[in-house]
Protein backbone atom coordinates (compact mmCIF):
# COMPACT_ATOMS: atom_id res chain seq x y z
CA UNK A 1 0.00 0.00 0.00
CA UNK A 2 1.64 3.25 -1.15
CA UNK A 3 2.12 6.45 0.79
CA UNK A 4 2.29 10.01 -0.50
CA UNK A 5 5.79 10.71 -1.89
CA UNK A 6 7.73 13.97 -1.82
CA UNK A 7 5.28 15.88 0.37
CA UNK A 8 7.04 18.84 2.01
CA UNK A 9 5.98 20.90 4.96
CA UNK A 10 4.12 24.16 4.45
CA UNK A 11 5.12 27.19 6.46
CA UNK A 12 3.54 27.06 9.91
CA UNK A 13 1.53 23.94 9.16
CA UNK A 14 1.92 20.21 9.56
CA UNK A 15 3.01 18.04 6.68
CA UNK A 16 0.02 17.05 4.49
CA UNK A 17 -0.97 13.39 4.66
CA UNK A 18 -3.39 11.12 2.83
CA UNK A 19 -5.57 8.17 3.87
CA UNK A 20 -7.68 5.70 1.88
CA UNK A 21 -10.51 3.72 3.47
CA UNK A 22 -12.52 0.96 1.78
CA UNK A 23 -15.51 -1.18 2.83
CA UNK A 24 -15.23 -3.11 6.08
CA UNK A 25 -16.68 -6.36 4.64
CA UNK A 26 -15.99 -8.32 1.48
CA UNK A 27 -18.52 -8.09 -1.36
CA UNK A 28 -19.34 -10.42 -4.23
CA UNK A 29 -19.00 -9.35 -7.89
CA UNK A 30 -21.67 -7.15 -9.51
CA UNK A 31 -22.04 -5.14 -6.27
CA UNK A 32 -20.85 -1.55 -5.75
CA UNK A 33 -18.60 -0.56 -2.84
CA UNK A 34 -17.42 2.89 -1.61
CA UNK A 35 -13.88 4.19 -1.13
CA UNK A 36 -13.05 7.42 0.76
CA UNK A 37 -9.84 9.38 0.30
CA UNK A 38 -8.93 12.17 2.75
CA UNK A 39 -5.95 14.53 2.40
CA UNK A 40 -4.70 17.64 4.21
CA UNK A 41 -3.98 20.07 5.74
CA UNK A 42 -3.35 22.54 2.94
CA UNK A 43 -2.93 26.34 2.98
CA UNK A 44 -5.41 26.84 0.14
CA UNK A 45 -8.19 25.02 -1.66
CA UNK A 46 -6.51 24.87 -5.09
CA UNK A 47 -5.90 21.10 -4.99
CA UNK A 48 -7.08 18.34 -7.28
CA UNK A 49 -8.15 14.75 -6.47
CA UNK A 50 -7.85 12.02 -9.11
CA UNK A 51 -9.06 8.41 -8.79
CA UNK A 52 -7.40 5.65 -10.82
CA UNK A 53 -8.44 2.03 -11.30
CA UNK A 54 -5.24 0.42 -12.50
CA UNK A 55 -4.20 2.77 -15.37
CA UNK A 56 -7.66 4.18 -16.08
CA UNK A 57 -9.12 7.29 -14.46
CA UNK A 58 -12.30 6.64 -12.47
CA UNK A 59 -14.83 9.46 -11.85
CA UNK A 60 -15.42 10.56 -8.27
CA UNK A 61 -18.93 10.36 -6.83
CA UNK A 62 -18.68 13.20 -4.30
CA UNK A 63 -16.17 15.59 -2.78
CA UNK A 64 -16.28 17.56 0.48
CA UNK A 65 -14.05 20.48 1.55
CA UNK A 66 -13.41 21.14 5.27
CA UNK A 67 -11.78 24.23 6.83
CA UNK A 68 -10.49 24.22 10.42
CA UNK A 69 -10.24 27.20 12.81
CA UNK A 70 -6.64 27.87 11.69
CA UNK A 71 -7.59 28.35 8.06
CA UNK A 72 -6.26 24.96 6.92
CA UNK A 73 -8.08 23.02 4.22
CA UNK A 74 -8.75 19.28 4.00
CA UNK A 75 -10.59 17.37 1.31
CA UNK A 76 -12.51 14.07 1.34
CA UNK A 77 -13.35 12.44 -1.97
CA UNK A 78 -15.66 9.46 -2.39
CA UNK A 79 -15.91 6.99 -5.26
CA UNK A 80 -18.20 4.01 -5.88
CA UNK A 81 -16.73 0.99 -7.71
CA UNK A 82 -18.76 -1.87 -9.20
CA UNK A 83 -16.74 -5.02 -8.63
CA UNK A 84 -16.14 -7.85 -11.09
CA UNK A 85 -14.35 -11.15 -10.67
CA UNK A 86 -11.44 -9.84 -12.74
CA UNK A 87 -10.84 -7.09 -10.15
CA UNK A 88 -8.85 -9.44 -7.91
CA UNK A 89 -5.68 -8.18 -9.61
CA UNK A 90 -6.87 -4.53 -9.82
CA UNK A 91 -5.73 -1.58 -7.69
CA UNK A 92 -7.61 1.60 -6.72
CA UNK A 93 -5.40 4.69 -6.32
CA UNK A 94 -6.23 8.13 -4.94
CA UNK A 95 -3.89 10.93 -6.05
CA UNK A 96 -3.96 14.49 -4.64
CA UNK A 97 -2.00 17.38 -6.17
CA UNK A 98 -1.41 20.87 -4.74
CA UNK A 99 0.90 23.77 -5.66
CA UNK A 100 2.77 23.38 -2.34
CA UNK A 101 3.57 19.69 -2.96
CA UNK A 102 6.78 18.67 -4.71
CA UNK A 103 5.08 15.42 -5.74
CA UNK A 104 1.46 14.25 -5.53
CA UNK A 105 0.17 12.41 -2.49
CA UNK A 106 -0.87 8.85 -3.37
CA UNK A 107 -2.56 6.00 -1.56
CA UNK A 108 -3.52 2.65 -3.12
CA UNK A 109 -5.62 -0.36 -2.15
CA UNK A 110 -5.81 -3.79 -3.79
CA UNK A 111 -9.40 -4.70 -4.67
CA UNK A 112 -8.64 -8.28 -3.65
CA UNK A 113 -9.00 -7.02 -0.05
CA UNK A 114 -12.70 -6.24 -0.55
CA UNK A 115 -13.72 -8.89 -3.11
CA UNK A 116 -15.45 -12.21 -2.33
CA UNK A 117 -15.65 -14.76 -5.17
CA UNK A 118 -17.93 -17.74 -4.43
CA UNK A 119 -16.56 -21.08 -5.68
CA UNK A 120 -18.13 -23.51 -8.14
CA UNK A 121 -18.26 -27.16 -7.06
CA UNK A 122 -18.49 -30.54 -8.76
CA UNK A 123 -17.79 -34.15 -7.72
CA UNK A 124 -16.14 -36.71 -9.99
CA UNK A 125 -15.62 -40.47 -9.46
CA UNK A 126 -12.76 -42.77 -10.33
CA UNK A 127 -13.49 -45.26 -11.82
CA UNK A 128 -16.37 -43.71 -13.79
CA UNK A 129 -19.96 -44.33 -12.67
CA UNK A 130 -20.65 -46.92 -15.42
CA UNK A 131 -17.72 -49.11 -14.31
CA UNK A 132 -18.45 -49.29 -10.58
CA UNK A 133 -19.14 -52.73 -9.13
CA UNK A 134 -20.57 -53.83 -5.78
CA UNK A 135 -18.27 -53.28 -2.75
CA UNK A 136 -15.68 -51.56 -4.93
CA UNK A 137 -13.73 -48.70 -3.35
CA UNK A 138 -14.33 -45.51 -5.30
CA UNK A 139 -12.45 -42.19 -5.13
CA UNK A 140 -14.80 -39.21 -4.91
CA UNK A 141 -13.05 -35.95 -5.75
CA UNK A 142 -14.57 -32.57 -4.90
CA UNK A 143 -13.39 -29.87 -7.31
CA UNK A 144 -13.68 -26.39 -5.74
CA UNK A 145 -12.88 -23.87 -8.45
CA UNK A 146 -12.16 -20.14 -8.75
CA UNK A 147 -12.78 -18.68 -5.29
CA UNK A 148 -11.34 -15.84 -3.24
CA UNK A 149 -10.07 -15.38 -0.52
CA UNK A 150 -8.21 -18.71 -0.14
CA UNK A 151 -9.45 -19.59 3.36
CA UNK A 152 -12.46 -21.95 3.62
CA UNK A 153 -13.76 -25.12 5.33
CA UNK A 154 -14.61 -28.29 3.41
CA UNK A 155 -16.95 -31.02 4.70
CA UNK A 156 -17.87 -34.43 3.26
CA UNK A 157 -21.38 -35.75 3.97
CA UNK A 158 -22.67 -39.32 3.47
CA UNK A 159 -26.46 -39.71 3.49
CA UNK A 160 -26.69 -36.29 5.22
CA UNK A 161 -24.20 -37.30 7.96
CA UNK A 162 -20.86 -35.56 8.38
CA UNK A 163 -17.93 -37.91 7.76
CA UNK A 164 -14.96 -35.54 7.44
CA UNK A 165 -14.16 -31.84 7.86
CA UNK A 166 -11.01 -30.13 6.58
CA UNK A 167 -10.46 -26.73 8.18
CA UNK A 168 -7.87 -25.26 5.78
CA UNK A 169 -7.32 -27.48 2.75
CA UNK A 170 -4.34 -26.86 0.49
CA UNK A 171 -5.20 -24.53 -2.40
CA UNK A 172 -3.64 -23.61 -5.75
CA UNK A 173 -3.51 -20.04 -7.05
CA UNK A 174 -4.92 -19.49 -10.55
CA UNK A 175 -3.51 -16.98 -13.09
CA UNK A 176 -6.56 -14.70 -12.58
CA UNK A 177 -5.83 -14.39 -8.83
CA UNK A 178 -8.55 -16.80 -7.68
CA UNK A 179 -7.87 -20.14 -5.99
CA UNK A 180 -8.88 -23.76 -6.63
CA UNK A 181 -8.53 -27.04 -4.78
CA UNK A 182 -9.28 -30.74 -5.09
CA UNK A 183 -10.05 -33.04 -2.18
CA UNK A 184 -10.64 -36.80 -2.42
CA UNK A 185 -12.76 -39.04 -0.21
CA UNK A 186 -12.90 -42.83 -0.63
CA UNK A 187 -16.21 -44.70 -0.34
CA UNK A 188 -17.62 -48.16 -0.96
CA UNK A 189 -20.22 -48.68 -3.71
CA UNK A 190 -23.48 -50.55 -3.01
CA UNK A 191 -26.45 -51.56 -5.11
CA UNK A 192 -28.81 -49.44 -3.00
CA UNK A 193 -26.74 -46.33 -3.58
CA UNK A 194 -25.43 -43.69 -1.20
CA UNK A 195 -25.71 -39.94 -1.46
CA UNK A 196 -22.49 -37.98 -0.97
CA UNK A 197 -22.16 -34.21 -0.70
CA UNK A 198 -19.22 -31.83 -0.60
CA UNK A 199 -19.90 -28.68 1.45
CA UNK A 200 -17.76 -25.55 1.37
CA UNK A 201 -18.13 -22.65 3.85
CA UNK A 202 -16.30 -19.42 3.05
CA UNK A 203 -16.19 -16.70 5.74
CA UNK A 204 -19.74 -15.62 6.63
CA UNK A 205 -21.22 -16.75 3.29
CA UNK A 206 -23.93 -19.47 3.09
CA UNK A 207 -22.49 -22.92 2.34
CA UNK A 208 -22.04 -24.10 -1.25
CA UNK A 209 -22.47 -27.78 -2.05
CA UNK A 210 -22.29 -30.44 -4.75
CA UNK A 211 -24.10 -33.80 -4.56
CA UNK A 212 -23.60 -37.20 -6.15
CA UNK A 213 -25.30 -40.59 -5.72
CA UNK A 214 -22.84 -43.49 -5.75
CA UNK A 215 -24.52 -46.69 -6.90
CA UNK A 216 -22.90 -49.93 -8.09
CA UNK A 217 -23.91 -51.49 -11.41
CA UNK A 218 -25.66 -54.88 -11.19
CA UNK A 219 -23.56 -57.80 -12.44
CA UNK A 220 -24.67 -59.29 -15.75
CA UNK A 221 -25.64 -62.97 -15.72
CA UNK A 222 -25.28 -65.61 -18.43
CA UNK A 223 -27.31 -65.70 -21.62
CA UNK A 224 -31.04 -66.33 -21.07
CA UNK A 225 -30.86 -65.13 -17.47
CA UNK A 226 -31.82 -61.72 -16.17
CA UNK A 227 -30.11 -59.59 -13.56
CA UNK A 228 -32.05 -58.43 -10.49
CA UNK A 229 -31.58 -54.96 -9.01
CA UNK A 230 -33.63 -52.68 -6.80
CA UNK A 231 -33.43 -49.32 -5.10
CA UNK A 232 -35.35 -47.37 -2.45
CA UNK A 233 -35.11 -43.61 -2.80
CA UNK A 234 -36.66 -40.42 -1.49
CA UNK A 235 -36.48 -36.71 -2.40
CA UNK A 236 -33.14 -35.00 -2.93
CA UNK A 237 -33.99 -32.03 -0.70
CA UNK A 238 -34.85 -31.94 2.98
CA UNK A 239 -38.34 -30.80 4.02
CA UNK A 240 -39.79 -29.29 7.18
CA UNK A 241 -42.29 -31.08 9.45
CA UNK A 242 -45.81 -31.05 8.02
CA UNK A 243 -44.56 -31.74 4.47
CA UNK A 244 -45.55 -34.81 2.45
CA UNK A 245 -42.62 -36.66 0.87
CA UNK A 246 -42.66 -39.57 -1.55
CA UNK A 247 -40.55 -42.73 -1.17
CA UNK A 248 -40.17 -44.86 -4.27
CA UNK A 249 -39.09 -48.49 -4.64
CA UNK A 250 -37.91 -49.51 -8.12
CA UNK A 251 -36.86 -52.99 -9.22
CA UNK A 252 -36.24 -54.90 -12.43
CA UNK A 253 -35.65 -58.47 -13.52
CA UNK A 254 -38.84 -60.15 -12.19
CA UNK A 255 -40.01 -63.13 -14.21
CA UNK A 256 -43.67 -62.21 -13.59
CA UNK A 257 -45.58 -59.11 -12.61
CA UNK A 258 -46.85 -60.65 -9.35
CA UNK A 259 -44.89 -58.29 -7.10
CA UNK A 260 -46.23 -56.74 -3.89
CA UNK A 261 -44.59 -54.30 -1.54
CA UNK A 262 -45.53 -53.68 2.10
CA UNK A 263 -44.53 -50.35 3.67
CA UNK A 264 -43.99 -50.05 7.43
CA UNK A 265 -43.17 -46.91 9.42
CA UNK A 266 -41.85 -47.80 12.87
CA UNK A 267 -43.59 -51.22 12.57
CA UNK A 268 -46.93 -49.61 11.61
CA UNK A 269 -48.20 -50.42 8.13
CA UNK A 270 -48.71 -47.59 5.66
CA UNK A 271 -51.84 -48.21 3.59
CA UNK A 272 -51.69 -45.69 0.75
CA UNK A 273 -49.26 -46.70 -2.01
CA UNK A 274 -49.18 -46.67 -5.80
CA UNK A 275 -47.90 -49.60 -7.88
CA UNK A 276 -46.82 -49.62 -11.51
CA UNK A 277 -45.69 -52.81 -13.36
CA UNK A 278 -44.18 -52.57 -16.84
CA UNK A 279 -43.09 -55.54 -18.99
CA UNK A 280 -39.66 -55.25 -20.56
CA UNK A 281 -38.88 -58.14 -22.85
CA UNK A 282 -39.06 -61.36 -20.81
CA UNK A 283 -38.96 -59.55 -17.45
CA UNK A 284 -40.97 -56.98 -15.53
CA UNK A 285 -40.01 -53.66 -13.98
CA UNK A 286 -41.85 -52.56 -10.85
CA UNK A 287 -42.23 -49.06 -9.37
CA UNK A 288 -44.10 -48.62 -6.09
CA UNK A 289 -44.33 -45.32 -4.20
CA UNK A 290 -45.76 -44.20 -0.87
CA UNK A 291 -46.47 -40.71 0.55
CA UNK A 292 -45.37 -39.98 4.13
CA UNK A 293 -46.17 -36.92 6.25
CA UNK A 294 -43.00 -35.76 7.98
CA UNK A 295 -43.19 -34.96 11.68
CA UNK A 296 -40.77 -33.18 13.98
CA UNK A 297 -40.03 -36.39 15.90
CA UNK A 298 -39.16 -38.39 12.75
CA UNK A 299 -35.43 -38.06 13.42
CA UNK A 300 -35.47 -41.62 14.80
CA UNK A 301 -38.18 -42.98 12.46
CA UNK A 302 -37.53 -45.89 10.09
CA UNK A 303 -39.45 -46.94 7.00
CA UNK A 304 -39.25 -50.61 6.00
CA UNK A 305 -40.00 -51.88 2.51
CA UNK A 306 -40.80 -55.60 2.18
CA UNK A 307 -40.88 -56.96 -1.37
CA UNK A 308 -42.58 -60.23 -2.30
CA UNK A 309 -42.58 -61.99 -5.67
CA UNK A 310 -45.27 -64.63 -6.07
CA UNK A 311 -45.83 -64.46 -2.27
CA UNK A 312 -42.14 -65.14 -1.58
CA UNK A 313 -40.15 -62.50 0.31
CA UNK A 314 -37.26 -61.56 -1.97
CA UNK A 315 -36.03 -58.25 -0.54
CA UNK A 316 -36.20 -56.04 2.53
CA UNK A 317 -34.96 -52.47 2.60
CA UNK A 318 -34.88 -49.87 5.35
CA UNK A 319 -34.55 -46.13 5.04
CA UNK A 320 -34.20 -43.47 7.76
CA UNK A 321 -36.50 -40.48 7.54
CA UNK A 322 -33.97 -38.19 9.23
CA UNK A 323 -32.08 -37.82 5.94
CA UNK A 324 -35.16 -36.07 4.46
CA UNK A 325 -36.05 -33.99 7.52
CA UNK A 326 -35.18 -30.36 8.11
CA UNK A 327 -36.27 -28.90 11.45
CA UNK A 328 -35.49 -25.15 11.51
CA UNK A 329 -34.21 -23.79 14.82
CA UNK A 330 -35.97 -21.42 17.17
CA UNK A 331 -33.58 -18.55 17.96
CA UNK A 332 -33.96 -16.33 21.02
CA UNK A 333 -31.62 -13.99 22.90
CA UNK A 334 -31.58 -13.31 26.64
CA UNK A 335 -29.42 -11.19 28.92
CA UNK A 336 -28.26 -11.25 32.51
CA UNK A 337 -25.83 -9.24 34.62
CA UNK A 338 -22.39 -10.80 34.82
CA UNK A 339 -20.66 -8.10 36.89
CA UNK A 340 -20.95 -4.35 37.46
CA UNK A 341 -19.38 -3.62 34.06
CA UNK A 342 -20.25 -6.73 32.06
CA UNK A 343 -23.56 -7.99 30.64
CA UNK A 344 -23.90 -11.63 29.58
CA UNK A 345 -25.98 -12.10 26.43
CA UNK A 346 -26.94 -15.69 25.59
CA UNK A 347 -28.17 -16.96 22.21
CA UNK A 348 -30.50 -19.97 22.49
CA UNK A 349 -30.72 -22.07 19.31
CA UNK A 350 -33.29 -24.77 20.05
CA UNK A 351 -34.67 -27.95 18.46
CA UNK A 352 -33.00 -28.02 15.04
CA UNK A 353 -31.98 -30.81 12.71
CA UNK A 354 -29.60 -31.72 11.16
CA UNK A 355 -26.73 -30.74 13.39
CA UNK A 356 -24.83 -28.48 10.98
CA UNK A 357 -25.35 -24.88 12.06
CA UNK A 358 -23.19 -21.76 11.89
CA UNK A 359 -23.65 -18.99 14.46
CA UNK A 360 -22.27 -15.45 14.39
CA UNK A 361 -22.68 -12.38 16.61
CA UNK A 362 -23.30 -8.87 15.28
CA UNK A 363 -22.82 -5.72 17.33
CA UNK A 364 -24.68 -2.77 15.78
CA UNK A 365 -24.77 -4.67 12.45
CA UNK A 366 -21.01 -5.36 12.50
CA UNK A 367 -19.83 -8.96 12.74
CA UNK A 368 -17.98 -9.72 15.95
CA UNK A 369 -14.76 -11.55 15.12
CA UNK A 370 -13.22 -14.16 17.40
CA UNK A 371 -16.41 -15.67 18.83
CA UNK A 372 -16.04 -19.40 19.50
CA UNK A 373 -19.04 -21.60 18.74
CA UNK A 374 -19.52 -24.40 21.30
CA UNK A 375 -20.66 -27.87 20.18
CA UNK A 376 -24.40 -28.49 20.00
CA UNK A 377 -26.13 -31.02 22.27
CA UNK A 378 -28.55 -33.68 21.09
CA UNK A 379 -32.02 -33.81 22.64
CA UNK A 380 -33.93 -36.99 23.43
CA UNK A 381 -36.05 -36.60 20.26
CA UNK A 382 -32.92 -36.48 18.09
CA UNK A 383 -32.94 -32.71 17.45
CA UNK A 384 -30.12 -30.47 18.64
CA UNK A 385 -29.79 -27.44 20.90
CA UNK A 386 -27.00 -24.89 21.03
CA UNK A 387 -26.38 -22.13 23.56
CA UNK A 388 -23.54 -19.63 23.36
CA UNK A 389 -22.71 -16.71 25.62
CA UNK A 390 -21.30 -13.32 24.61
CA UNK A 391 -19.99 -10.82 27.18
CA UNK A 392 -20.49 -7.10 26.54
CA UNK A 393 -18.50 -4.38 28.28
CA UNK A 394 -21.36 -2.16 29.42
CA UNK A 395 -19.18 0.63 30.82
CA UNK A 396 -17.85 1.74 27.41
CA UNK A 397 -20.76 0.99 25.08
CA UNK A 398 -23.17 3.43 23.51
CA UNK A 399 -26.49 4.51 25.00
CA UNK A 400 -28.26 1.91 22.83
CA UNK A 401 -26.37 -1.22 21.82
CA UNK A 402 -27.97 -3.75 19.44
CA UNK A 403 -26.70 -7.32 19.65
CA UNK A 404 -27.86 -9.82 17.04
CA UNK A 405 -27.44 -13.58 17.00
CA UNK A 406 -27.43 -14.80 13.39
CA UNK A 407 -27.88 -18.52 12.68
CA UNK A 408 -27.24 -20.17 9.31
CA UNK A 409 -28.79 -23.65 9.21
CA UNK A 410 -27.96 -25.80 6.18
CA UNK A 411 -28.62 -23.79 3.00
CA UNK A 412 -31.73 -22.11 4.41
CA UNK A 413 -32.01 -18.30 4.80
CA UNK A 414 -30.43 -17.05 8.05
CA UNK A 415 -32.55 -16.83 11.20
CA UNK A 416 -31.69 -14.12 13.70
CA UNK A 417 -32.79 -12.61 17.00
CA UNK A 418 -31.75 -9.22 18.39
CA UNK A 419 -31.56 -7.54 21.76
CA UNK A 420 -31.25 -3.84 22.54
CA UNK A 421 -29.14 -3.00 25.58
CA UNK A 422 -29.86 0.53 26.80
CA UNK A 423 -28.29 2.67 29.51
CA UNK A 424 -31.46 2.32 31.57
CA UNK A 425 -31.14 -1.46 31.50
CA UNK A 426 -27.53 -1.24 32.69
CA UNK A 427 -28.55 1.06 35.56
CA UNK A 428 -31.16 -1.49 36.53
CA UNK A 429 -28.57 -4.22 36.61
CA UNK A 430 -26.31 -2.09 38.81
CA UNK A 431 -29.18 -1.44 41.19
CA UNK A 432 -30.26 -5.08 41.44
CA UNK A 433 -26.76 -6.38 41.77
CA UNK A 434 -25.44 -3.68 44.11
CA UNK A 435 -23.74 -4.73 47.32
CA UNK A 436 -22.15 -1.29 48.10
CA UNK A 437 -22.95 1.36 50.73
CA UNK A 438 -26.22 2.50 49.12
CA UNK A 439 -28.39 0.06 51.12
CA UNK A 440 -27.22 1.13 54.66
CA UNK A 441 -27.81 4.77 53.65
CA UNK A 442 -31.37 3.97 52.60
CA UNK A 443 -32.01 2.19 55.90
CA UNK A 444 -30.70 5.22 57.86
CA UNK A 445 -32.92 7.61 55.90
CA UNK A 446 -35.96 5.43 56.54
CA UNK A 447 -35.15 5.31 60.29
CA UNK A 448 -34.83 9.12 60.56
CA UNK A 449 -38.06 9.67 58.63
CA UNK A 450 -39.93 7.23 60.87
CA UNK A 451 -38.53 8.92 63.99
CA UNK A 452 -39.84 12.32 62.78
CA UNK A 453 -43.29 10.86 62.16
CA UNK A 454 -43.39 9.47 65.73
CA UNK A 455 -42.47 12.92 67.15
CA UNK A 456 -45.24 14.64 65.19
CA UNK A 457 -47.85 12.11 66.34
CA UNK A 458 -46.72 12.49 69.98
CA UNK A 459 -47.00 16.30 69.79
CA UNK A 460 -50.54 16.16 68.34
CA UNK A 461 -51.66 13.63 71.00
CA UNK A 462 -50.30 15.85 73.84
CA UNK A 463 -52.03 18.94 72.44
CA UNK A 464 -55.44 17.25 72.24
CA UNK A 465 -55.04 15.82 75.75
CA UNK A 466 -54.41 19.25 77.29
CA UNK A 467 -57.25 20.82 75.30
CA UNK A 468 -59.67 18.14 76.51
CA UNK A 469 -58.74 18.76 80.19
CA UNK A 470 -59.46 22.52 79.96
Amino acid sequence: MGRGCGARRESGRGQPSISLVGPTRRTTPENSVPFNCTAGPFSSSDFNVTWMKDRDEHPASAQRLVTDNKGNYSVTSKVWVTLSRQDILSVMTCEVTHRALAEPLRRSMNLSRVLQVVPTLKITTKPSAMQIRVHQRVNLTCHVSHFHPPHLHLTWMENRHKVQTVESPQVTRNPDGTYSLQHTWQAEATLDGREFACWVVQDEQPPVQANITLRAQASRLGKGMSSYSSALQGPFQRSEPGTNIQLTFTSSGFSTGQVTVTWLKNSHQLLKSQTSVHPRGDTYNVTISVVILLQADDVHSLVHCQVKHMSILVSQKTIRLEQYLHVPPTVTVSQSSHSLDMVAVTCHVQRFYPQNVHLSWLENCHTFKGAVQPPSKQNSDGTYTLETLHLVNASVRESEHVLTCKVQHETQPPIQASLILSTAVQDTYKFLGSTGPEMPALILMAFLLGFKVVLVISFIATYFHRWWNL
